[in-house]
C-alpha cells in the first residue's frame, strides 16, 4: 500500500510535469501585473471623465466610467471649486499613472529576466490581449483632455465642405462649422503636413457631425495606427535578428507604455501616424540591411519615401533624414574604398539623390496648396504659429511667467528670450547627430540610425519651448530598437531615460489642468513652474546621468553573473522532485 502511493506521487513529480508546473506558476506574477494595470487604466478612465467629461447616449461609456464612480472627485475640507477639483484630479491621475508605470515596468523585467522560451507565445497574446482592452475602455471613454482632435477635424472640414486652404485660412473664417464651438486655436493656422489634412479630410466627413462621433472616428485611426506600429516594430526586430525574447521585449516597451495608450487610444495624436512612417522606414532599412541592397537605390529610396511621408504628416520627423542619409554615405565610402584611400563619388551621388526625392515629393504635396501665394506668405505661415513663438511647460515658459509677476534679475532676462531658446533646441537636436556620426561611421545600420535618431529627439524635447506629452511617442516608438541588439551604455541610458521621461510628461498636465486657473488669480508665487520642470526634465536628466556612470559597474556584475555555470537539466529536475 505504501509503495503505491510511493510511486503515484513519484510519477506525478516526474522532471516533465514538474517543469510544466514550475513554468504556469512563474507566470503568475506577470498576470497578476497586468490585471492591476487593467484596472488602474480602468479607474483612470473615470478620472479622466471627471476632469473632461461630456454628457453622451451611449450605454457602454456610462458602464466604463461607472467603475470608478466610488473615486472623489474633491478630496478639499474647505470651499470647493473648479480649481479644487481639478487638483485632485491631476492627484488621483498621476498615482493611477503611477501605478500603471510600476507594473508596466516589472511586465518588461519579467519579460527580459524571468521569461521561459516557452511562455514567450502566450506573453505575446496577453500582449496584444491588454493592448486592445485598454485601448477599448479609453476608446469609448466620454472625455477629452486636449483639443487637437477638434483641429484636426476643423482643417479637414475646411478643405472639404469649404474648399478653403487650411494653411492660410483660420477655422475663425467659417464660425458657423460644427466644431468651432469645441475649439481652442480658433485663429491659428493649419501646421501639420499634407497626408495627414488628407486623413483629417477623410475622418472628418466620416465622423459625421457630433462630437463624440467624431472624437471616436479618430480613436479608432489612431489605435490602428498604434497596432500597425506593434506589428511594424515586431517585423523591423525579427529582420535584424534579433531573439524572440527582444523581439516581445521591444514590442511590449512600446505597446503596453501607458504614455503611448493614452496619447494615442484616448486623445488621438497624429503623433502616432507619424511614427507609423517612421517605423516602416526603419523596416525597410532592415530588410534592405537583411537583403544586402542597402546601398542599392532599390534599397535605400523606399525608406526615404518612408521618412519623407512621416515628415509630411508633422515636420518634426525631418530629423531622421539627414541622419539616414549620413548612415548610407558612410556606408557607401567604406564598401568603395580601396587601397585606404576614400571614394566619394557614389556615397555623393546617393546622397544627391536621396535629397531630390525628398525635395521632389515635399514640393509635389505642398504645391497644390502654396500655388497663388508669395513665398513671403508661405514663411509667415509658419512662422506665426503659437509653437513658433510662444511657450508652454518649458524652461523659458517658467522665466515668461516668473517675469509677469516679480522682475527678474537684469542677468536673467536674457533666458526669456525665444530666440535664444531656438538657437538652444536647434544645437540641442544637432549636437547628438555630430556626435553620432562617429557611431554612424563605426556601424552605419539600422540600429545605429534609430539611436542617433532617439538621442536627437531627446535633445529637441529636453529644450523645446513649446512642450506636450504626446511628444514623447517619438521617443518610446524607438525604444525597441534600444534592445536589438546586446545592450551597451548608450542604448542602456537611452532606454532608462526616455522611459522616464514618458512618466515625467504627464507632470505637463498640470499647466493644462491647474497651471492656468494659476495665472488667471496672480498667486503671490509661481514656485509651480519650477517644480515642473524638475518633474518634467531634471528627474529625467538625473536618471540619465546616474545609468551612464553606473553603468559599466552594472555591465561588470552582468558579465560575472553570465560567465556562471547554470545548473545541469538533470540537477534541477533532481532539486525539483527533492
Amino acid at each position: 500500500m505504501l509503495e503505491n502511493v510511493v510511486k503515484k506521487v513519484d510519477s506525478s513529480l516526474s522532471p516533465a510535469k514538474a517543469s510544466e508546473q514550475q513554468k504556469t506558476f512563474a507566470l503568475w506574477p506577470v498576470l497578476i501585473a497586468a490585471a492591476i494595470f487593467v484596472l488602474s487604466a480602468l479607474f483612470y478612465d473615470s478620472v479622466l471623465f471627471s476632469l473632461s467629461g461630456f454628457s453622451t447616449n451611449v450605454w457602454i461609456s456610462k458602464k466604463i466610467t461607472w467603475f470608478g464612480r466610488w473615486i472623489p472627485t474633491d478630496l478639499t475640507t474647505g470651499v470647493h471649486s473648479r480649481l479644487t477639483q481639478h487638483k485632485t484630479g491631476f492627484k488621483e491621475m498621476m498615482l493611477l499613472l503611477g501605478i500603471m508605470f510600476v507594473t508596466y515596468g516589472f511586465c518588461a523585467w519579467f519579460i527580459n529576466r524571468r521569461a521561459r522560451s516557452g511562455s514567450l507565445r502566450f506573453l505575446f497574446g496577453l500582449l496584444w490581449l491588454g493592448v486592445l482592452v485598454v485601448s477599448v475602455v479609453y476608446l469609448l471613454t466620454p472625455g477629452m483632455m486636449a483639443s487637437d482632435v477638434y483641429s484636426y477635424a476643423s482643417y479637414g472640414r475646411l478643405l472639404m465642405l469649404y474648399h478653403a486652404n487650411p494653411y492660410f485660412v483660420p477655422p475663425s473664417a467659417f464660425p458657423h462649422d460644427i466644431t468651432y464651438q469645441w475649439l481652442y486655436w480658433h485663429n491659428t493656422v493649419s501646421i501639420y503636413g499634407p497626408i495627414w489634412l488628407a486623413v483629417c479630410s477623410l475622418l472628418s466627413i466620416v465622423g459625421s457631425s457630433t462630437q463624440f462621433n467624431l472624437i471616436v472616428t479618430f480613436r479608432c485611426f489612431a489605435i490602428l495606427s498604434n497596432l500597425a506600429n506593434i506589428v511594424l516594430i515586431i517585423a523591423a526586430l525579427r529582420a535584424l535578428k534579433c531573439s524572440p525574447r527582444y523581439v516581445l521585449l521591444g514590442a511590449f516597451l512600446y505597446a503596453w507604455n501607458p504614455l503611448v495608450l493614452m496619447e494615442t487610444a484616448f486623445s488621438a495624436h497624429n503623433d502616432v501616424f507619424m511614427v507609423t512612417f517612421l517605423l516602416l522606414g526603419f523596416y525597410l532599412c532592415a530588410r534592405a540591411q537583411q537583403k544586402g541592397t542597402f546601398l542599392d537605390w532599390r534599397g535605400y529610396l523606399p525608406v526615404v519615401v518612408a521618412f519623407t511621408a512621416a515628415v509630411l504628416v508633422k515636420f518634426s520627423a525631418a530629423v531622421v533624414l539627414p541622419i539616414f542619409v549620413l548612415a548610407v554615405c558612410f556606408a557607401t565610402i567604406q564598401a568603395d574604398s580601396k587601397n585606404d584611400k576614400l571614394v566619394w563619388k557614389r556615397a555623393l551621388l546617393s546622397g544627391i539623390i536621396s535629397t531630390v526625392v525628398f525635395g521632389v515629393i515635399t514640393l509635389a504635396c505642398y504645391g497644390p496648396f502654396w500655388i497663388g501665394h508669395s513665398f513671403h506668405d508661405i514663411v509667415l505661415g509658419f512662422t506665426t504659429l503659437p509653437a513658433s513663438s510662444d511657450s508652454i511647460s518649458s524652461v523659458l515658459s517658467t522665466f515668461k511667467n516668473y517675469n509677469l509677476y516679480h522682475a527678474l534679475l537684469p542677468v536673467l532676462n536674457i533666458f526669456k528670450s525665444r530666440l535664444l531658446w531656438n538657437i538652444i533646441n536647434f544645437l540641442a537636436m544637432v549636437l547628438p547627430i555630430v556626435v553620432g556620426c562617429l557611431y554612424l561611421w563605426r556601424a552605419p545600420d539600422t540600429r545605429t540610425i534609430a539611436l542617433v535618431t532617439l538621442a536627437s529627439f531627446a535633445g529637441f524635447l529636453l529644450s523645446t519651448p513649446w512642450f506636450f506629452s504626446w511628444y514623447l511617442i517619438w521617443l518610446v516608438g524607438l525604444l525597441p530598437f534600444c534592445v536589438a541588439a546586446r545592450m551597451n551604455r548608450i542604448s542602456y541610458t537611452l532606454l532608462a531615460f526616455s522611459l522616464t521621461f514618458s512618466a515625467t510628461a504627464f507632470f505637463s498636465y498640470y499647466t493644462t489642468l491647474i497651471g492656468w486657473m494659476l495665472l488667471l488669480l496672480k498667486p503671490p508665487a509661481l514656485t509651480w513652474n519650477i517644480w515642473l520642470n524638475l518633474g518634467i526634465l531634471g528627474i529625467p536628466i538625473v536618471v540619465l546621468i546616474v545609468v551612464w556612470y553606473l553603468w559599466p559597474r552594472y555591465n561588470k556584475r552582468t558579465e560575472q553573473a553570465q560567465d556562471t555555470p547554470l545548473p545541469s537539466p538533470a540537477t534541477t529536475s533532481s532539486a525539483l522532485v527533492e
